[in-house]
């Protein structure tokens, strides 16, 4: 007997211990269940614009840039860390868009990347220009009230995965009339989200 105690207390001990072993080890898994990335899609969309006399209303976006969810978890269950989530740019370089070609459920993409698997929270577009073009071809530079837009829309890109989202960038309610009479047109950029595919 005196030759089994010593067996039966490392049994007693490993059993003992395994509960803690395996917090420890989910704790790990936890914590990583993110790694990877996806592939994100962004379109956009307008819904009709009542406005005499407009062929077309042109925007030019300079950047799309994701913002992850506030923090990101790092490290095990014991020591874990809040860290500040960089944002993902996935388009940098200047595109134009007719908003009224993009009616009837039409879409176009803005832009496309492989990003980190997560969550994310907004998205900021970058307004560089924007014109009126009327039937004649006379075209009418806006004044651009705010450059930046940030869109609140959360959606999850999973790793090995493609997520579609949709922005709605609405001409009817960004074009304004210059409140000082001028005559001269505002570009107040309203956008929305719509959704996700």
């Amino acid at each position: 007997m005196k030759n089994r105690l010593p067996g039966t207390t490392a049994w007693i001990l490993a059993a003992a211990l395994l509960p803690a072993l395996a917090a420890c080890s989910g704790g790990s898994v936890t914590a990583h269940v993110e790694n990877g990335h996806g592939t994100v899609n962004v379109f956009l969309t307008d819904a009709p614009l009542d406005l005499a006399g407009v062929k077309s209303v042109n925007v030019t976006l300079t950047s799309v840039v994701l913002y992850p969810e506030d923090s990101t978890a790092t490290g095990s269950l014991q020591d874990m860390e809040s860290t500040e989530p960089t944002p993902v740019v996935i388009v940098s370089h200047p595109a134009t868009f007719d908003l009224l070609t993009l009616t009837g459920g039409a879409k176009a993409l803005l832009g496309t990347d492989e990003v980190p698997a997560g969550g994310y929270a907004r998205i900021r577009l970058e307004v560089s220009d924007a014109q009126l073009v009327a039937p004649d071809g006379t075209v009418t530079s806006l004044q651009i009230d705010a450059r930046k837009v940030d869109v609140p829309i959360h959606f999850t890109v999973r790793a090995d995965q493609t997520t579609g989202v949709v922005l709605d960038f609405d001409a009817a309610a960004s074009v304004q009339v210059n409140g000082t009479g001028s005559g001269s047109f505002i570009l107040r950029p309203v956008v929305t989200p719509q959704g996700t595919l």
